[in-house]
């Protein structure tokens, strides 16, 4: 059975684990370590208290997504044996259903998640240098 829901308190840790699997596997031009240092920062800033879906096949959590208050979604992560499943095409159809503007940052060097988000109505929107690590990042913006 699948299922989109916010996510509890209680499934931290599970989403904190598939947050560092998929940002590793996602973002190898970025050294391990760096992710593996912005563990706790992550947690506080983007997932303790704020508005996350998880989306759950037979009771474990294959994805998520979050969304601040400014509309920017925070991440969208799949679990690396979910994707190309539909399921982040399913997730980000939901944030629109419930938002009517979305904006979501994306290394430059990450071509697999700027043709999804291209794919799914994003356009490029501006970008920046990361402060942290100095990768280059686009802003995709999607509006109703």
């Amino acid at each position: 059975m699948e299922n989109i829901e916010r996510m509890k308190p209680s499934q931290t840790y599970e989403v904190m684990d598939l947050w560092l699997r998929t940002t590793i596997h996602s973002n190898s031009f970025v050294e391990e370590i760096f992710w593996e240092t912005h563990y706790d920062f992550v947690k506080e800033k983007y997932i303790n208290g704020k508005e996350n879906f998880v989306y759950i096949i037979d009771g474990k959590i294959v994805a998520f997504t979050g969304v601040t208050e400014d509309n920017r979604i925070t991440g969208l992560f799949v679990d690396p044996e979910y994707q190309n499943k539909g399921i982040g095409t399913a997730l980000i159809n939901f944030l629109k259903s419930e938002y009517n503007m979305l904006h979501i940052p994306i290394y430059a060097r990450n071509r697999k998640a700027l043709a999804f988000a291209t794919r799914t109505g994003f356009i490029i929107d501006g970008a920046l240098r990361h402060e942290h690590n100095g990768e280059v990042m686009y802003t995709m913006l999607w509006n109703m």
